[in-house]
């Protein structure tokens, strides 16, 4: 009999001893009573028959040993006649050889998946959570109004459900932000940001434009540490190539800003880190904002600094 050890190294391996396969090969063992000596259909049959006390079709029986001969723990004589199966040792080995590395790449995958979870988790804020479950619950068509938004939930709220859930293929969100509100400490990023993040995945262009104020140096670590907790998705959407992210070389003291394309926008009415206030604003309501918004945008972006491989290559180190 094996030993717990054994059992258990074979089980992590996805071999149970009291399967039916094995049950099976252990026949086609008994039978030819060695390894490397071959054995016929009949003689298998009435062990395996034997040792379970039942009778199995044919059908059953060819199946079990196609099976194994698939996974590389017997080897058939198809040449022979009537066909004969055999067990050595080196065909075994390699076999678990093959099971062990199939099972070491399963684990690094599953292992990769958690810790994306994992990260993900940590990054989540419940505040966003509810914001999600209400939007769920209650609707997210957009308001089709301008209007003042107060609240930092609602504000947030309005992002995700005016430009993450409203952005379609082909559209382009810019998002303009300061980079004191990441200097002062910006917190982890949430639904909110995973949500504009994924519209990438859906053919959205999204322009990430940092721009400095005062004496504040435009510096890429800035931006990597708050996107770190995004890793994940972030290396997956800017793969799509739809996600860009830039720092303005001068210092401008302008729009902090979310737009969807030249139709709508959200400007924060202030520079907290999580501002509690903003306007949502429709182009038909205030053209000439929005008009002038873009412009801005548009010609900081023209002569900003790509960070994105930056960002990227400091993204890997910080994870790794």
């Amino acid at each position: 009999m094996p030993s717990k050890k054994v059992k258990s190294d074979l089980e992590l391996l996805g071999i149970d001893l009291s399967a039916s396969q094995m049950q099976t090969f252990q026949a086609v063992l008994y039978a030819a009573g060695s390894t490397r000596k071959a054995v016929e259909y009949d003689q298998i049959a009435e062990h395996l028959e034997t040792q379970a006390g039942k009778k199995f079709t044919k059908a059953y029986v060819y199946r079990q040993l196609r099976d194994l001969e698939e996974i590389g723990l017997i080897k058939t004589d198809t040449i022979a006649r009537p066909r004969n199966y055999s067990i050595t040792e080196s065909s075994v080995a390699k076999a678990l050889e093959s099971q062990r590395l199939k099972k070491i790449s399963e684990y690094l995958t599953l292992r990769q998946d958690l810790t994306t979870n994992l990260n993900r988790l940590r990054a989540t804020n419940p505040q966003d959570l509810a914001i999600m479950l209400h939007r769920t619950l209650v609707g997210s068509s957009s308001v089709g109004k301008s209007g003042v938004i107060e609240g930092v939930e609602n504000v947030r709220h309005t992002i995700i459900r005016e430009f993450a859930d409203e952005a379609k293929e082909g559209d382009t969100v810019r998002i303009l932000a300061h980079s004191s509100t990441i200097v002062d400490g910006l917190g982890p990023p949430g639904v909110t940001e995973f949500k504009i993040l994924e519209t990438g995945f859906r053919g959205v262009k999204v322009m990430g434009l940092l721009t400095p104020i005062g004496q504040d140096s435009a510096n890429p670590n800035l931006m990597a540490g708050f996107l770190t907790p995004m890793i994940d998705i972030f290396d997956q959407v800017s793969k799509t190539g739809n996600i860009q992210l830039k720092i303005s070389q001068e210092p401008a003291n302008t729009y902090r800003m979310v737009s969807l394309n030249e139709s709508k926008m959200l400007l924060y009415l202030t520079h907290a880190k999580e501002s509690d206030m903003a306007a949502l604003v429709h182009h038909e309501d205030n053209p000439g904002l929005i008009d002038d918004a873009i412009r801005t945008f548009d010609t900081l972006w023209e002569t900003g600094v790509d960070v994105l491989d930056i960002v990227k290559q400091m993204l890997h180190k910080k994870s790794s």
